[in-house]
């Protein structure tokens, strides 16, 4: 993560950045969490007992800006925010935020969004963490309406406007794309009614029955993740450096249908390059 170290600063973020591009990524997650706290009640959902896999001291850089730096610093590289708490931010702030991103990077990047799992998180930054899912929705549908309507109006339980003008309009036609990240069935139907794709969590030792969730709540929309409209994106939290290993989960991840597999593993930042390298090797990006 970027802005965790002194080390880890936007000096670093343009050097990975470069990097990863050289080497052939095809884009880059950025995570989210406006704050941290020294222990949750809140359960982490991706460990085993709830708890955090993390240091209380833990700091990151805001996403948006780390994904300008990066984007500064390279042509191809794409982006996505893996994945902004959305209904933690104002939507007309974050539409206007995003869409001026979408101009500074040339149309590259995606605006990944989740309703998060942190009450602590949602409290400390005034926001009712009930009802996150329904503002969640609110949210993605009136930033859309923003983003392509001239004279732009919505009306919501959580946002409300009339006449609203957002210019400049995004560079990419629509906006960029919207990515719902979640694991829950409510968020793959949110994905499948609301979303330009899907981003999950291969932390699950079964993942072909957790992905027929995904696939039912698709079918029910009448859509299916192989549509050329929607990506379908899954981040594998790496116990292994073993460039075997590694082609190993690639390859099952092509066989799920994967359009992009998102390695979340350790970076050293005195070696990172090499550990890249490593893993552009063992998934064939060379």
């Amino acid at each position: 993560m970027f802005g965790n170290s002194p080390k880890r600063d936007f000096g670093f973020v343009r050097a990975f950045a470069q990097t990863m591009e050289g080497l052939g990524f095809h884009a880059l997650s950025v995570p989210e969490h406006v704050v941290f706290f020294a222990s949750y009640e809140s359960k982490y959902p991706y460990s085993d007992d709830g708890s955090t896999r993390w240091s209380p001291d833990t700091g990151i850089y805001d996403p948006l800006f780390v994904v300008q730096a990066a984007a500064a610093a390279t042509t191809t590289l794409r982006f996505v925010t893996g994945v902004l708490i959305l209904p933690e931010r104002p939507a007309l702030l974050t539409a206007k935020e995003v869409l001026t991103l979408d101009h500074v990077t040339g149309g590259r990047f995606e605006l990944g969004v989740g309703s998060g799992w942190s009450w602590e998180e949602y409290a400390a930054l005034g926001v009712p963490f009930e009802q996150r899912g329904k503002r969640l929705d609110e949210y993605i549908e009136a930033i859309r309406v923003a983003w392509t309507q001239e004279r732009a109006s919505y009306h919501g339980e959580f946002v409300n406007f009339d006449d609203v003008v957002l210019n400049p309009k995004p560079l990419t036609p629509g906006g960029p794309p919207i990515i719902i990240g979640g694991d829950s069935v409510a968020a793959m139907r949110r994905a499948a009614r609301l979303g330009d794709g899907w981003y999950g969590w291969w932390a699950q030792p079964d993942i072909e029955a957790h992905l027929e969730q995904l696939h039912a709540a698709m079918a029910d929309a009448g859509r299916s993740v192989s549509d050329p409209d929607f990506s379908f994106k899954l981040g594998v939290p790496l116990a292994t450096e073993s460039p075997d290993e590694i082609a190993a989960l690639a390859d099952r991840a092509r066989g799920l249908g994967v359009d992009e597999l998102i390695l979340a593993g350790p970076g050293p930042t005195k070696t990172f390059e090499s550990v890249l390298t490593s893993y552009a090797d063992a998934c064939g990006l060379r």
